[in-house]
């Protein structure tokens, strides 16, 4: 059925505009006097079902993981699937989601499945979401998928906030000590060592240093900028080469603290998305195919795909994943339980709550040891700009004295 958008106006003289579906632009005028609302425009909108497509907008994890949570609840209640899309739409306040619900609205009406539907809007819903709606509806059991789907994304968006709550501080420290520090370097610096001029008084090595430093800033430091952001332009478009790509997400892994914290994260998401697809029915090769679209870093996503090709073979899952060296010793055997035990989907979600649980217990210590390191090391530095500025008028004092 035809999507058209319009503007109208109220018998209040409120102008209102919004999507309707329609047999013809007859129709939906006459649907828009129904509601006592006279149009003004009205066009049928030929690009609602590409836009997301084509890059019309993406949706955020957590209006994805909310509207998730209320569809699951509708399907839950019996709510028909076409009433609870509609529903969910007008609940939400993001415009792109509701415009996108609105085009899947529409091609449900028209015969298309769930997932079908879905499939047309990739920027808005990921291919394990459209993966596991196909599940449910071959399943019968949509409702029950939806439940698991609506707890995976609460699960993604309070792992990804985690993530994101850990780097707020020392990025924020470090940007306000840097600016504190350029601020005294800049402007309090030479206005302490006018002081000392023609005074004939030769300055202690900390405050020459300083006062190099402080000229480097006021008359160079416009070329640090440029630098900084061309250094970062090159290395930008280096990363879009996938060797240079490859050689810095192996290094990456190489670091000692940062590393342990990929692999952790990596494999966080990769259990998740395996034991939300397994547990949903969805076959195993089909869960890592997808899965290795949800990781970042190639290293482990070529694991990842060495390892579907190996079960493809018909290798265990868990030895392929033990030799590729990559993921943490405690999920590789408590994967290869669930095989023994023919419980891999149950494996798989304790697995992944487990490693959620040692992400996050890793984060705050890594978190906890950051600050006071940051901490120390802006403090000595505003330390030594103290003391390059106290030491010639304590030196200067000495003089005075004799």
């Amino acid at each position: 059925m035809p999507s058209f958008e319009y503007q109208a106006v109220n018998p209040q003289g409120k102008k209102l505009k919004g999507f309707l579906d329609a047999d013809s632009e007859r129709h939906a005028r006459q649907q828009l006097r129904d509601k006592q609302l006279m149009p003004i425009n009205l066009h049928e909108n030929h690009k609602r079902g590409t836009t997301s497509k084509r890059g019309g907008g993406r949706v955020s994890t957590r209006d994805l993981s909310l509207f998730t949570q209320q569809f699951a609840a509708l399907i839950q209640s019996a709510t028909p699937l076409e009433e609870a899309i509609q529903v969910s739409a007008n609940q939400t306040n993001n415009k792109v989601l509701k415009r996108t619900l609105q085009a899947v609205r529409s091609k449900i009406l028209e015969g298309h499945t769930l997932a079908d539907s879905l499939r047309d809007h990739p920027r808005v819903f990921p291919p394990i979401y459209c993966a596991l709606i196909s599940a449910g509806e071959h399943s019968g059991d949509l409702a029950k998928v939806l439940m698991r789907l609506a707890d995976y994304t609460e699960r993604t968006q309070q792992l990804r906030n985690t993530v994101s709550q850990a780097a707020i501080y020392p990025i924020v420290l470090t940007i306000v000590a840097l600016g504190v520090i350029t601020l005294l370097m800049a402007y309090v610096v030479p206005k302490v060592v006018e002081q000392f001029d023609g005074r004939g008084q030769e300055l202690p090595l900390l405050t020459r240093i300083m006062i190099a430093s402080s000229d480097f800033i006021i008359h160079q430091g416009w070329m640090v900028l440029v630098a900084v952001f061309a250094g970062i332009w090159v290395w930008r478009h280096c990363l879009k080469k996938p060797a240079f790509r490859l050689r810095v997400h192996a290094g990456m892994l190489k670091l000692p603290i940062l590393g342990n914290l990929i692999t952790n994260l990596e494999t966080a998401r990769l259990l998740n998305t395996l034991s939300i697809m397994v547990t949903s029915g969805s076959p195993l090769l089909d869960a890592l195919r997808i899965s290795q679209e949800t990781l970042n870093n190639r290293v482990i996503r070529n694991a990842v795909s060495e390892a579907t090709d190996r079960v493809r073979e018909g290798q265990l899952l868990s030895k392929t994943l033990n030799d590729s060296g990559v993921f943490p010793p405690i999920s590789v055997y408590m994967i290869a339980n669930g095989e023994h035990s023919g419980e891999l989907g149950t494996a798989l979600e304790h697995a992944a709550r487990q490693q959620e649980n040692l992400l996050t217990g890793m984060i705050n210590i890594t978190t906890k040891l950051l600050e006071p390191l940051l901490i120390i090391v802006f403090g000595v530095l505003v330390l030594a700009i103290v003391l390059a500025i106290l030491l010639p008028i304590l030196q200067l004092n000495n003089l005075t004295q004799f």
